[in-house]
């Protein structure tokens, strides 16, 4: 071909640019502010470095959002969404007897709490919570404060239809997710255990389900 027939070839259409709603424009804002969040720290992550990440325009993140804090509050919320269609998805068959949803509850808590992404917001909120105290604030009312509740309104129905005995279902919750997470939680925040085998986990929540059971099924 010569240079006179490519001078005249036409040029191709650029495509128009996608629009998204709302909800997509949402989920991107909140997956860049927690990358960056995880890798500047809170204090100093700027919304232009968020809106930047998001690939939009900061006039438009704060459509979406008022504040840092309201971002970042999302995006716990998020991962708390995310634990709870997992639970959902693996709690909510025909199964009833208590111990196997109880099982299954706890293991994919426990899975969720010891993974890498959570471990890494759970550094940030600790790094962060004296110059931040609002930070710690919504990292607890969005993070495990509400990832606990489906378990207690879960004991709270078992107690009154008797299948369980349970006085107090949000203490009983809140010990259940103790016994699974706390120790290995902790050892991998101060840097002493890297991860968490799922053969490890299992065996957390075995003895935790059977040392509950004992005290929880009617005699």
């Amino acid at each position: 071909m010569d240079t006179n027939t490519v001078a005249y070839m036409p040029r191709a259409a650029r495509g128009r640019p996608r629009l998204i709603g709302e909800n997509e424009r949402r989920a991107r804002v909140i997956e860049a502010a927690e990358r960056v969040f995880v890798s500047h720290g809170y204090s100093e992550s700027s919304v232009d470095l968020i809106a930047k990440r998001a690939g939009m325009s900061k006039k438009t993140l704060y459509q979406l959002f008022d504040t840092k804090q309201a971002l970042f509050a999302a995006v716990i919320a998020a991962r708390r969404e995310a634990l709870k269609e997992m639970i959902q998805s693996e709690c909510c068959g025909k199964e009833t007897e208590p111990g196997v949803i109880l099982r299954r509850f706890l293991l994919q808590v426990a899975r969720f709490a010891l993974a890498h992404r959570q471990s890494d917001l759970y550094r940030l909120v600790i790094a962060e919570s004296r110059r931040a105290p609002e930070l710690a604030c919504a990292f607890y009312q969005e993070g495990p404060s509400k990832a606990r509740l489906s378990l207690m309104e879960w004991l709270t129905e078992q107690d009154r239809a008797g299948t369980l005995i349970v006085p107090n279902p949000e203490m009983a919750a809140s010990m259940l997710c103790s016994m699974v997470i706390a120790e290995p939680q902790m050892r991998i925040l101060i840097g002493d255990l890297l991860a968490v085998e799922d053969a490890a986990i299992e065996a957390r929540v075995d003895g935790a389900v059977r040392l509950f059971l004992e005290g929880a099924i009617p005699r």
